[in-house]
């Protein structure tokens, strides 16, 4: 997995990721999240434990 960047990483754009949050969850399993749009994952850093802490894209 990569560590989130602070902003939607470039290999995620138009995907599903799935991944840890900061509070040690994981998130978006099976099927994974969108990574942008409407209902979006929120990348921003903001030291909260919903923040994504490593992500993994999707194929």
């Amino acid at each position: 997995m990569k560590s989130n960047p602070g902003r939607i990483p470039n290999d995620a754009i138009g995907k599903r990721v799935t991944g840890t949050l900061r509070n040690g969850d994981r998130f978006g399993v099976p099927g994974g999240w969108p990574a942008d749009g409407r209902t979006g994952c929120r990348w921003s850093l903001t030291r909260q434990p919903h923040d994504i802490e490593f992500y993994e894209v999707l194929s």
